[in-house]
């Protein structure tokens, strides 16, 4: 059977099996949404992070569900098709809304992932095909509370890092896990983000004028959380900047720099930037484009820089206003060997009120660092509530 053939079996094998399990879990642990309208969920999939399902009391719910299959169908690697699913499952609990005091919230979240074959093996590439993929895992993925002061606030718990710093916002439909965190990040330290949350505590403060700062510390070796911060510590700091002209015109700048130390493992540290440009054309089109950047100067770190770029384009087909076309472009500098290059195109169709279908290819040059050429395909629906 053809690989192509192969992904979509896979994926209708996978809904059929791993829906029922999913909604029973969400059953048991029912769902969160991110601390903030801006915040991403991890990995971020859904083609909109949606408004939470708000009750009364000040509670609010939110169910997410993805399911996929993507494996190799031309160069380098093996011809398996690979399929995953996950749900993300949550609560959140607004204080001011609950008569108790304003501008807290409490957030807990549950995730579990199930997969049927190891991807990266799979593939062999630096900049995995899937943000989705991971061991198979089920935890408690975000316990945290957070309370605004003023211009500022404070949030605590476990948590993870892509939440809040490093966020590309107009990339978050793409699959390859490089336009999410920065492999810079990824790469060269074990950091507390997909699948394996960490403590962290993190501050921010509203400067005015659409200019903003933030800085945190997590757990060096996520998830254990024994003697986590005696066994090493990832800190980061981010400034952000936005320039909002309005009808959907909007400029967004972040730079961002962050150290890790850890017991026995050589210091990593860099530092990482990003611009994005959000437009409407003459026949009201929204259009967006980013630019990401990423650098780790010492001399131990497996991937010394990154560059990604895409445009991401939502109503252009007037019958289809909810589609959305997104290409991008990363490449990963792996020192001693050649440097990594991803194309990717995703096309995101709704289906049905909370129903996504994702077609994806990807077009992947010097795999890992090696020779030759490998083309990636895969399918993935999300269902949110």
């Amino acid at each position: 059977m053809a690989p192509a053939s192969q992904v979509r079996l896979h994926l209708l094998a996978l809904i059929s099996t791993v829906i029922p399990s999913c909604a029973m879990a969400a059953t048991v642990a029912p769902g969160t949404g991110p601390t903030s309208p801006n915040t991403q969920l991890a990995p971020f999939t859904a083609p909109v992070a949606p408004p939470a399902t708000t009750w009364s009391n000040g509670l609010s719910t939110l169910l997410h569900f993805d399911a996929e299959s993507v494996g190799i169908v031309g160069g380098s690697g093996g011809r398996r098709a690979i399929s995953v699913g996950a749900f993300q499952a949550g609560l959140t609990l607004d204080t001011r809304r609950a008569g108790w005091w304003s501008g807290g919230q409490f957030d807990v979240m549950a995730m579990g992932l199930r997969n049927d074959g190891n991807l990266q093996a799979t593939t062999g590439d630096a900049q995995l095909p899937s943000n989705l993929w991971a061991p198979n895992f089920l935890r408690i993925y975000q316990l945290s509370y957070r309370q605004t002061v003023g211009a500022g606030f404070v949030q605590g718990g476990i948590m993870d890092v892509n939440n809040s710093f490093d966020v590309t916002e107009v990339a978050g439909h793409l699959h390859n896990a490089s336009f999410g965190i920065a492999p810079t990040l990824t790469g060269n330290a074990d950091i507390a983000t997909f699948p394996s949350p960490g403590l962290g505590l993190l501050g921010g403060l509203d400067l005015g004028d659409g200019l903003s700062a933030q800085a945190g510390v997590w757990q060096g070796d996520p998830p254990g959380l024994s003697g986590a911060l005696r066994r090493g510590a990832l800190l980061l700091g981010e400034i952000d900047k936005t320039w909002n002209r309005g009808r959907g015109n909007a400029t967004t700048l972040k730079l961002g720099l962050w150290h890790q130390h850890q017991t026995d493992v050589p210091t990593a540290a860099g530092v990482y930037a990003i611009a994005e440009q959000s437009w409407r054309d003459a026949q009201h089109r929204r259009w967006s484009a980013f630019l990401q950047a990423g650098n780790a100067p010492e001399a131990s770190s497996p991937v010394s820089a990154y560059l990604g770029a895409g445009v991401r384009a939502r109503g252009l087909n007037a019958f289809r206003p909810a589609d959305v076309l997104t290409v991008g472009l990363a490449r990963a500098r792996l020192r001693q060997l050649r440097a990594e290059t991803v194309l990717e195109v995703v096309y995101s169709m709704k289906i049905a009120g909370h129903v996504y279908l994702q077609p994806d290819f990807q077009r992947i040059a010097h795999p890992g660092g090696g020779p030759g050429m490998q083309t990636v395909a895969g399918l993935r629906i999300h269902i949110e509530r």
